[in-house]
């Protein structure tokens, strides 16, 4: 009986873990998390949350088993950080650096209506934010394989929007490197002038430029003028600069995980930054480096503010579930065999076991 209810008392210690671990993995990481990121009050600036490669993933090479669980829990991660993101940011403009989805440029249009659905869940936004969509190779090919027309004009319909976007003075203009794609600049650009006016032009791209410049590079910054640049696709936290006076790289940075430092990089000198957001996604990153990017450009001012909002690891958490489920499965084994290993060896068994002897003895007898 004392065996048997030590070993109950086991198994409860064991659930509270187990307990305690689902509010702290699936609730606390996040909140502790999110309050180590850093945020800078400004009025005169615009606020832009940048979302590089979430990748979510698709039905034809998630088809293991345990496939489900996968997409359920790699969409509840983004979910979740993702909305804290937004709540920290309180951005006027959301980009989407592309590789929206893992297996866009392969996917069926019956595919890619689920996939778009499962998206507009994950990254729910209200509507009063504007949100620019850039396509990534994942979204219409381009890297192991390449552009399809017909997977491009399906991600433009989409995803429909001008290539050049405006919003307060900040101007956004979406290049396309895997087809060589770059808008035309307005007229209301400043272009080459942008040092005496309060506009600021940015490049958005999802593959990287002035990491691997060359000729489409080069025409992009000449007819462009971008004084910052955002990327993404290497799944790194990076940031170059090069010195348009003299046409030569500055310095590069890799920013540290988890430093949630501000950056001011200012462009009023005549240099381009270009800053290569990590992916959100747990399943694209690493352990531990993935993020999401937060910028304060400020026109007037001439600079922007950066900072990443590093995000919690998810594998070192799952494998900890596995450990407990491991642990508990061993108790409740435990628990059984100690039950009747008790059973076996109690008094009324044991006089059960002497009587069934005397009756055979007498039964010899006679």
């Amino acid at each position: 009986m004392i065996g048997r209810n030590k070993s109950k008392h086991k198994f409860i210690v064991v659930s509270m873990i187990l307990g305690l671990t689902i509010i702290y993995n699936e609730y606390l990481v996040y909140e502790i998390n999110s309050s180590t990121w850093n945020f800078k009050k400004c009025t005169e600036c615009v606020r832009v949350l940048l979302v590089a490669d979430p990748q979510i993933l698709g039905e034809y090479n998630e088809n293991y088993i345990g496939a489900s669980f996968a997409i359920w829990d790699s969409d509840r991660y983004l979910a979740k950080t993702f909305a804290r993101a937004l709540k920290h940011s309180e951005p006027h403009v959301i980009i989407f650096l592309g590789d929206i989805m893992d297996e866009g440029h392969i996917a069926t249009t019956q595919q890619f209506v689920r996939y778009k659905n499962r998206f507009d869940n994950i990254f729910y936004t209200p509507d009063h934010i504007m949100k620019i969509y850039l396509p990534g190779d994942n979204d219409i090919g381009g890297e192991e394989d390449s552009v399809s027309s017909r997977i491009h004009d399906r991600f433009k319909f989409t995803y429909s929007q001008p290539d050049t976007i405006i919003h307060d003075n900040v101007i956004f203009f979406k290049v396309n490197r895997l087809i060589n794609y770059m808008p035309n600049a307005p007229k209301d650009a400043f272009l080459n002038d942008y040092a005496e006016q309060n506009v600021t032009n940015v490049v958005l791209s999802h593959v990287p430029l002035l990491f691997n410049p060359g000729y489409f590079v080069k025409n992009v910054i000449k007819e462009l003028s971008p004084q910052i640049i955002f990327t993404a696709h290497e799944h790194k936290a990076m940031h170059l600069i090069i010195d348009t006076t003299i046409d030569q790289f500055g310095k590069s940075r890799i920013f540290k995980t988890h430093d949630n430092s501000i950056y001011q990089l200012r462009f009023d000198m005549g240099d381009i930054h270009e800053i290569q957001i990590p992916s959100c996604s747990y399943r694209m990153g690493s352990i531990d480096n993935m993020g999401y990017g937060l910028a304060y450009i400020d026109t007037r001012d001439k600079s922007v503010d950066f900072t990443i909002l590093w995000l919690p690891s998810r594998f070192p958490k799952l494998k900890g579930y596995l450990w407990i489920i491991a642990i508990i499965l061993f108790s409740f084994v435990a628990i059984l065999v100690c039950n009747c290993f008790a059973s076996s060896s109690s008094p009324s068994s044991l006089y059960n076991n002497n009587s069934n002897y005397m009756m055979y003895n007498h039964l010899m007898i006679i």
